[in-house]
């Protein structure tokens, strides 16, 4: 995929709301490279817990404090396993909330699931965390973690452990973070790609209508 160019969109924005200070640092890196052309900012929901009252509480708190913008949401959460369903999260009744509430200016809400875990993902670069480690190149074994989403962050924490280093979630895991390859990750990782997809296709057919409108 390539890299995004900033343009001005207007008064649309895209509400990335995460689930954690983990996903607020990829998160971060993932729109300074390829959302550069989207007015978004990033929210912790700080866990799933009562999550869809917590979404609910942000995008009204939002749309009440910034009455002239558009709005689309997307919560980029974990699905917490391998085939079930992000836990509590129902998107139908927050949709229910913002049509009942007549929330117009919220036009849409969507996810991006991560399966199993964020740190699911970052496996996608398996040969730059061996890198980050010094595994010595015959203790290499990258198909050990393909497919990516069979494993979660107690194997990226069982690696970093046997070769001397700690993972830590939040703030503190983001020197680990940055020795990522970031387009490498979102070019292999499906869920992301097409999350990252449809934010731009979503500010794009906006911007479209507008210009149409001032014909």
């Amino acid at each position: 995929m390539a890299k995004d160019n900033k343009e001005n969109h207007g008064r649309l924005i895209s509400l990335l709301l995460v689930e954690g200070e983990t996903e607020v640092v990829f998160y971060k890196k993932i729109q300074a490279t390829f959302l550069r052309s989207c007015r978004s900012t990033i929210y912790d929901l700080k866990g799933l817990l009562n999550v869809n009252k917590k979404i609910i509480n942000r995008l009204v708190g939002y749309t009440e404090n910034h009455e002239d913008e558009k709005v689309r949401v997307y919560c980029c959460l974990d699905r917490e396993s391998r085939y079930g369903e992000v836990p509590g999260l129902n998107i139908g009744r927050i949709k229910k909330h913002i049509k009942d509430e007549r929330i117009a200016n919220v036009l849409s809400v969507d996810l991006i699931r991560a399966t199993q875990q964020i740190e699911s993902w970052f496996l996608y670069d398996i040969e730059n965390i061996y890198g980050f480690l010094k595994v010595p190149n015959h203790e290499r074994n990258p198909r050990a973690y393909k497919p990516p989403e069979r494993f979660n962050y107690k194997d990226l924490h069982r690696l970093l452990e046997r070769y001397g280093k700690a993972y830590s979630k939040g703030k503190s895991g983001e020197n680990f973070i940055n020795h990522l390859n970031i387009e490498k990750i979102v070019r292999e990782c499906k869920e992301l790609r097409d999350g990252i997809e449809l934010i731009r296709a979503q500010t794009n057919d906006f911007m479209n209508h507008i210009s149409s409108d001032k014909r």
